[in-house]
């Protein structure tokens, strides 16, 4: 034991990565690396920026949040990693290494205990649904990263003497949760005020408080700063995204439409729906746990005149934005929170969709449970330690439904496609050799695209600009091959070519599969491009 006190950081780096590790070998051997649809696009949108006929920063897009995107430019010109998958992965691991050390670090300062707080990450690094999630290109694992982070840092700077340099990077950590998540910007118009009266109460200085707040307040806007300027110098909207999750139906021109989810529920209807799906994600047990300690780190805070709750309970700005999301849109599918299903494993087939969201409050729950394991009561902590254990086992064995293990039915599993795609997508396979542009709806064939194994610059598609916008009306300009879902309203290249004369004029179909056509062109395109 000495041992490990002693060398705490590493000890629990090395626990992390091998926790880490075995995941990744776990789902990675099932093929469940791209089970989400998301992950699949976040690794191509990170693949276009140098991989594509129109490379460059605009190929970010202009509603998800670019931070998950750029760091995986590290490892996605690889082909191997980016078609299986780990490009994303290893991304996601190392943050959730990071992520599990400061809230180790955090639990630390919060307790003064190395068994309080070692015991307490278990809630973190078991739960069954961050490890699945810190294995592929999905955004959670960075989030909870970043959030953690600046918990951590703030506490530091509440403790350790206000010092300038963990205020600024407690700020870092707040600009990257706003380039991960747009929850993040609750994270950061919470966090101000919270430096600005934490100083004010603890100096009795307005002019103290003032200046660390500017400070504070500066470094953490930085990354909302860079997303406007972004957003109004490629695409003229400084509050795109804003403008895409507000809107009635859908967004888009005329020739780039995409459906926004849309929903009008009640606020305690929202606050059911998120309550229900935090559970799910974060664990039945843990979940009444942390709920049970909230009142005793309140009590515990006034008693001794702390402020070291504020970073601690920073998560609940995020609960009340999603509350207020939730009421218009982010629809969370999940089953309901019944004696019924948790006494029932068929509870696992429930077609879930966006219940991770959940998973944003783990780190408020594995630091709340930290003050349960440092109570003086040995009973006490014997009763925590017992029923997690209850918790952690029901993870391998799943008879009762103590949380809702993600990997087990994760809905919009679209990597593979529809039957039709799939068929598809091994046609081309077989029948293309390098010979030419492909034109093909990136909106609706993202997946078949990274399936097929050829290089972005391959493809003439939304994002190429010019040659996407000229070869909706002349597609023999540049493309070889074109693919259109004729029966699908969603598929772009079908909604400009489907009834265009040059279809018969220049090409020949050469695949037909219920309503799903390949043409390859007679000729050759009237402009080649090397790619």
């Amino acid at each position: 034991m000495y041992f490990l006190k002693k060398y705490e950081t590493v000890t629990i780096v090395v626990i992390l990565l091998y926790i880490s590790f075995v995941s990744l070998v776990y789902f990675y051997q099932r093929d469940q690396l791209l089970l989400y649809g998301d992950s699949l696009s976040r690794m191509n949108i990170s693949r276009k920026i140098i991989d594509n006929l129109t490379p460059g920063v605009a190929q970010l897009g202009n509603v998800w949040l670019p931070l998950p995107q750029l760091l995986m430019l590290l490892f996605i010109w690889n082909d191997n990693l980016w078609h299986s998958g780990i490009a994303g992965s290893i991304v996601s691991m190392t943050a959730f290494v990071l992520g599990g050390l400061y809230l180790f670090k955090s639990a630390k300062i919060l307790t003064n205990s190395f068994i309080a707080s070692a015991l307490s990450i278990s809630v973190y690094a078991l739960n069954t649904n961050i490890l699945y999630l810190q294995t592929t290109a999905m955004s959670e694992s960075i989030f909870l990263c970043s959030l953690s982070a600046s918990i951590y840092y703030l506490l530091k700077w509440m403790k350790f003497g206000h010092r300038t340099q963990h205020l600024i990077l407690a700020g870092i950590a707040v600009t990257c949760i706003t380039l991960i998540r747009y929850e993040g910007l609750a994270v950061l118009l919470s966090s101000i005020p919270i430096v600005f009266v934490y100083m004010l109460i603890r100096t009795k200085k307005y002019h103290s408080a003032e200046g660390n707040t500017v400070i504070y307040a500066a470094v953490g806007s930085l990354g909302f700063l860079f997303w406007t300027i972004y957003l109004t110098a490629i695409f003229g909207d400084p509050l795109y995204w804003k403008n895409y999750y507000t809107a009635s139906h859908v967004v888009g021109d005329d020739k780039t439409q995409l459906h926004v989810f849309m929903q009008h529920i009640t606020f305690i209807q929202a606050l059911v729906k998120y309550t229900t799906a935090i559970v799910w994600m974060n664990g039945l047990i843990p979940t009444i746990l942390a709920t049970a300690a909230l009142p005793i780190v309140l009590y515990k805070s006034l008693k001794e005149k702390s402020f070291y709750f504020l970073p601690v309970l920073l998560s609940f700005s995020m609960f009340a934005f999603m509350l207020m999301t939730l009421q218009r849109n982010t629809p969370i599918d999940q089953p309901d929170l019944t004696i019924a299903n948790i006494m029932n494993p068929a509870t696992f087939a429930f077609p879930e969709f966006n219940m991770r969201y959940g998973l944003l409050m783990l780190p408020m729950i594995t630091l709340l449970i930290s003050y349960l394991f440092n109570i003086r009561f040995f009973a006490v902590k014997m009763l925590v330690l017992g029923l997690l254990c209850i918790q952690f086992f029901t993870y391998m064995y799943p008879g009762i439904v103590l949380i809702f293990q993600l990997p087990l039915n994760v809905s919009g599993n679209i990597t593979q496609g529809t039957a039709k795609e799939k068929a598809m997508m091994e046609w081309m396979k077989q029948n293309y050799n390098n010979d030419g542009l492909i034109m093909i709806s990136a909106l609706k064939h993202d997946p078949q695209m990274l399936q097929m194994g050829v290089d972005y610059k391959t493809y003439i598609h939304e994002g190429t600009d010019r040659y996407w916008k000229e070869s909706t009306k002349d597609p023999q300009r540049y493309a070889t091959w074109l693919i259109l879902d004729s029966y699908n309203k969603d598929d772009q290249v079908t909604k400009f070519l489907k009834d265009s004369p040059n279809l018969d004029l220049f090409y020949n179909r050469v695949y037909d599969n219920d309503g799903m056509w390949i043409y390859k062109i007679k000729t050759k395109p009237d402009i080649i491009i090397n790619k």
